[in-house]
């Protein structure tokens, strides 16, 4: 009866072990439904899976990315990051194993002639005793041996551990991941940037050119007297605000260089870069694809995920704290009195086996404070998940709308721009005829220099925006 009483319980355990050994998954109600497509006809599988290489087009901003992954100093310590992460990770996979250790020691005492140690000694030391085996006076203890403590993992609990150790050091390998797509997409924005920052000097140098031009023909009529002062003043005043402007502009773009060269990790150095029509000629891959799909690859989505994992590994653990742990332990090695009989063997081998069942008692309020934080914990973990997912789900909506938008928005643009361009030349020809004052190529001026800048930054913003689109996407493999 009693030996089918043992099989049951070591049935028991082993059922319950291998129930804890099942690796932690979400769950249907855990699990966030998204719609099948982003939005109608949109695609946009092969910018999510394509490298940060094949997907920007300019060669010197290609260079800059890779010089920025090697040198970026926030980037370089967020690896060290997944370096000590991967550290716990093995902490958490060594608590399976048994600990080992291996001692030695030595030592010397000696008891006094009226104490029970020195009288017991003594007696014992009796004639008929083979001599070598006398306790010697002062007595020497020489030890040596391995010692182990292993605690089975009877409901899983080792196994929850290392889970979530293992949940966490993949967390922070994404954290690697989304540092690198923020640093990829950070140095493509203050590229484009710098773009659009010569192109609106350029574009300022040639406003003040014209504006200097008009000023010497309205002076010419002025001093004809088909012209008053008035037209001249303001001809001279809108060249000092456009030379301020420029000036502003240069400003921008040697701190833009500096931003730039720092993000590199580098002292400001010359930063070769495309011309503004190169890049505004540029197309970025934007097919179908299915959210659920696409979202998996983005860093900060998988590391929610991830966290959430971990944290249900965390509370499976606290629940099976308040089960019995079973720990054995033992050790084996040589232990003598004479260093000649040291390592005597088996006279000196001594060695010892044990095995302990224990229950926390008075401490289950403690084990049950750490289980409700454990259980709060996935909560908040589940609700970052959820708010993860649907936030990244409705970024990609806004930026392919966006793309889409943008892509109209310049077409209309360059048409405007060229009708205003077509203005400047016919208000400076009606000018010089009599036809036309100076108010008509002060304001045909202004409209096209207002529509080129607006230009420029719909142009740099829509290279901009697909460069947030990639990064949202979860910046394509590595």
């Amino acid at each position: 009866m009693m030996k089918n009483k043992f099989a049951y319980i070591a049935f028991m355990a082993s059922a319950l072990a291998m129930g804890g050994c099942k690796a932690p998954s979400l769950t249907p109600t855990e699990k966030f439904d998204l719609p099948e497509a982003f939005i109608e006809d949109t695609d946009t599988a092969t910018m999510a899976s394509i490298s940060w290489k094949e997907f920007f087009p300019d060669a010197y901003l290609v260079e800059y990315i890779d010089s920025a992954l090697a040198n970026n100093h926030s980037f370089l310590k967020t690896i060290e990051n997944v370096s000590i992460a991967r550290a716990q990770m093995k902490a958490g996979k060594g608590a399976l194993f048994p600990e080992i250790s291996l001692g030695i020691d030595g030592g010397i005492q000696r008891f006094g002639e009226y104490t029970m140690d020195g009288v017991g000694n003594s007696t014992t030391n009796t004639p008929d005793l083979v001599k070598d085996k006398h306790i010697p006076d002062p007595y020497k203890n020489l030890n040596l041996g391995l010692n182990f403590q292993w605690e089975a993992d009877i409901w899983g609990k080792l196994t929850d551990k290392k889970r979530s150790a293992v949940s966490r050091w993949m967390k922070s390998v994404e954290a690697q991941r989304l540092a690198q797509t923020m640093l990829v997409g950070e140095v493509a924005d203050m590229y484009y940037r710098l773009v659009g920052l010569d192109k609106k000097q350029y574009v300022l140098e040639e406003a003040i050119r014209k504006t200097a031009a008009s000023y010497l023909l309205a002076n010419e009529l002025m001093n004809e007297g088909e012209e008053s002062r008035l037209s001249v003043d303001q001809f001279r005043s809108r060249r000092l605000k456009l030379e301020e402007m420029l000036l502003d502009t240069e400003q921008q773009i040697a701190e833009t260089e500096r931003a730039f060269a720092l993000l590199l990790g580098r002292m400001p150095f010359d930063i070769k870069r495309s011309s503004f029509e190169k890049i505004s000629d540029y197309t970025f891959p934007v097919e179908t694809g299915i959210p659920a799909q696409i979202l998996r690859n983005r860093p900060d989505v998988v590391a929610a995920e991830l966290e959430l994992l971990a944290c249900k590994s965390d509370a499976s653990a606290a629940r099976k704290a308040f089960f019995p742990s079973l720990v054995i332990g033992g050790g084996a090695g040589f232990n003598a009195f004479s260093l000649d009989k040291w390592f005597s063997s088996p006279a000196s081998m001594v060695y010892n086996l044990a095995a302990g069942i224990s229950a926390p008692i008075f401490k289950r309020n403690e084990i049950r404070a750490l289980w409700e934080e454990a259980n709060g914990r996935q909560r908040i973990a589940l609700l970052d998940y959820h708010e993860t997912v649907l936030r990244s789900y409705l970024e990609v909506v806004d930026l392919i709308t966006s793309s889409e938008q943008m892509n109209l928005r310049k077409a209309l643009k360059e048409e405007e721009s060229r009708i205003h361009h077509r203005s400047i030349y016919n208000a400076n020809e009606l000018f010089k005829t009599g036809f036309a004052g100076y108010l008509d190529v002060l304001s045909a001026d202004e409209r096209y220099l207002d529509c080129e800048l607006e230009r420029i930054e719909l142009n740099i913003a829509y290279c901009q925006v697909h460069t947030m689109l990639y990064r949202a996407l979860g910046g394509g493999s590595f």
